[in-house]
């Protein structure tokens, strides 16, 4: 059983990081059109916010996440007609060949570097041959405005109290090039990207290579 710090958490994250990632999430949204009937997956699906959005405009949705308080408050939020499970990104315990769209916001900075590809091919392993990968997540800015510097101490400072192995793994997302170079070394075409954060939050839209 989570322990009762954890649970008190969870049930604060959306009135304190929603109020944040509302208008993230709805440009995500922009780059990945819903469709009616179509088949999405959420990796990584927390409390479903990203979800919610394609729930509500008539899509199958399906999600996956280790953190068992997070996928309570999200069937609370999607109501039964969402297939959400406890799970681990690298065994998505789903058929291959399945999902229109995959999703996965902010959460492969977290993972270590060796498992960032794993997911990602797993990843590719549910999604249909005409299938398409959105994520959302850092995106490296060597240069910054002003705003851009406030905006990334501010996520610094985030990253830094959710863990030193959580600060670590994101700090080195980040130094090995982060989306790009994860969609790169698997050969996925970027279609669509979308910086944002004042630089320092991309939306990208990954297609498998022709």
């Amino acid at each position: 059983m989570p322990d009762e710090s954890f649970l008190n958490f969870t049930r604060w994250y959306d009135p304190i990081f929603e109020n944040l990632l509302g208008g993230l999430r709805a440009v995500a949204a922009r780059v990945a059109p819903p469709r009616e009937g179509m088949k999405v997956l959420d990796i990584g699906c927390g409390t479903g916010a990203q979800l919610s959005i394609y729930h509500a405009a008539g899509c199958q949705v399906y999600g996956i996440d280790l953190a068992q308080p997070m996928i309570k408050v999200a069937r609370s939020k999607l109501g039964t007609g969402a297939i959400l499970s406890v799970g681990d990104a690298l065994r998505i315990p789903h058929p291959g060949q399945v999902f229109d769209l995959v999703i996965s916001s902010l959460f492969i900075h977290q993972l270590q570097p060796g498992l960032r590809t794993a997911m990602l091919e797993e990843a590719g392993r549910v999604l249909k041959p005409e299938g398409q990968i959105l994520l959302v997540d850092f995106h490296v800015q060597p240069k910054r405005s002003f705003l851009g510097k406030l905006t990334y101490t501010f996520i610094s400072i985030i990253e830094f109290f959710a863990g030193w192995e959580h600060f670590s793994n994101s700090r080195d997302f980040l130094a090995n090039g982060g989306i790009p170079a994860l969609a790169s070394d698997l050969e996925l075409d970027i279609r669509k990207s979308i910086i944002v954060g004042n630089g320092n939050l991309g939306v990208y839209l990954l297609h498998q290579a022709d």
